[in-house]
């Protein structure tokens, strides 16, 4: 019984803990949505969009390039509401955007983690995402759909899951990858690597609201002519490394604690020959940064973004660091633990940023959750280490947007 009362006493100061760090992001995100008066780049084009629909125009802007389904949604709760200000329609957004926490925790149970909460908090102040949360901007909400089809699978309610690809689809395009995915996941969570007929079969009964989505995508790309919906000369797709330059050292950024909590766990005395070869591996991947040096869009020249300015100085004053940086990146990687079904996330994140031309690291959130998502957790202090750095990050980031004027 006093074991019982010891146990109910750390869950109890545990939900306090998360209430609190929960909070502190919630406050934060309210002094951006209240203290910014001006909109922030992309924010013009979306709160212009949504104007449109408030008005009963339902033109699509020639400079949206995604279909309007967010704009949609947020219009259709702030229609009932005379003179929405700017602050207002964040809020709302904010509130929307807010589900994608709730469904990281709900996907964390499903996968047997070990710290759901911690996991979630991890999500919450991820540096890349966590500016995005108060702002008019696609992209959380378009996470928020993506986590959604992917809960559903897990939870084998496979026609939930192909309703939340079709209207994550709706809200970004190139979703569309994710869908695929989650499609080929839900096949190696129930039958592993062995395929077989029978089992494809099966499957595809299983997830024909899944196959629909895809001909639909198919059918929209083809009569859309190209994955962009308006804005299509500066929307490109093809094939470009300099996102997957560019996430690789973000990455490198991120995850330092969990690489030297790995590093310290090598025991160089019984290091394998598999090692050595990964790090040879990264070398090269690392170093061909020198050589290859992308091509990157004529948006990555704009100084007043502070991607860019980090952009431009690994491109030229500081090579070497931008290497080392990418280096890191490959090697956190590597040295993640999955789930062999899991793995298969890793070609996927790739795959979604070799089309894009122009270098954006919001194009790496739905990565970067499903990455915290489905690696394995390291030790308890290990994964609080990652979320205080986080925290950090985070609340570092909001100083320098208000005090410097860049946005990220």
């Amino acid at each position: 019984m006093i074991e019982r009362f010891k146990q109910a006493a750390v869950f109890a100061r545990r939900n306090k803990a998360f209430v609190f760090f929960l909070c502190l992001a919630f406050s934060l995100w309210l002094i951006i949505l209240f203290f910014s008066p001006t909109a922030f780049v992309d924010e013009k084009t979306h709160l212009r969009q949504i104007n449109r629909f408030l008005k009963g125009n339902f033109e699509v802007l020639p400079s949206l390039t995604t279909i309007p389904g967010y704009h949609a949604v947020i219009a259709f709760f702030v229609q009932f509401f005379k003179h929405p200000s700017l602050a207002f329609v964040r809020f709302i957004s904010l509130l929307v955007a807010s589900g994608s926490l709730l469904a990281a925790y709900l996907i964390s149970k499903k996968l047997d983690s070990k710290h759901p909460l911690i996991k979630t908090l991890q999500c919450a102040f991820l540096p890349i995402s966590f500016l995005y949360f108060p702002l008019i901007y696609t992209d959380i909400f378009s996470l928020l759909l993506v986590l959604g089809a992917l809960y559903f699978m897990l939870s084998g309610k496979y026609g939930f899951s192909a309703f939340f690809s079709l209207t994550a689809i709706l809200v970004r395009q190139d979703n569309i990858i994710w869908i695929a995915l989650i499609w080929i996941y839900a096949y190696l969570s129930n039958y592993g690597f062995v395929f077989s007929l029978e089992n494809i079969k099966v499957h595809i009964r299983r997830t024909i609201g899944h196959l629909a989505v895809f001909i639909i995508f198919i059918i929209f790309v083809l009569v859309n002519g190209g994955v962009a919906l308006g804005d299509k000369r500066n929307h490109q797709v093809g094939f470009y490394m300099g996102n997957s330059y560019f996430f690789l050292a973000t990455v490198g950024l991120l995850f330092l604690p969990i690489l030297l909590a790995y590093i310290r766990k090598i025991d160089l005395s019984k290091i394998k020959p598999f090692m050595l070869y990964g790090v040879i591996i990264g070398i090269v991947i690392a170093g061909s940064f020198i050589f290859v040096q992308p091509e990157i869009h004529h948006g990555n020249n704009k100084l007043s973004m502070l991607r860019n300015i980090l952009l431009q100085s690994g491109y030229h004053q500081y090579m070497w660091a931008y290497v080392g940086a990418i280096f890191t990146g490959y090697m956190a990687i590597f040295l993640m633990k999955f789930e062999k079904e899991r793995a298969v996330l890793l070609p996927f994140i790739f795959m979604s940023l070799f089309p894009s031309l122009l270098v954006e690291q919001r194009y790496y959130i739905v990565p970067l959750f499903l990455l915290l998502l489905f690696r394995k957790e390291d030790g308890k202090k290990a994964e609080l280490a990652l979320m205080s750095y986080f925290i950090v990050l985070s609340v570092a980031l909001v100083m320098m947007i208000f005090y410097t004027g860049l946005f990220f």
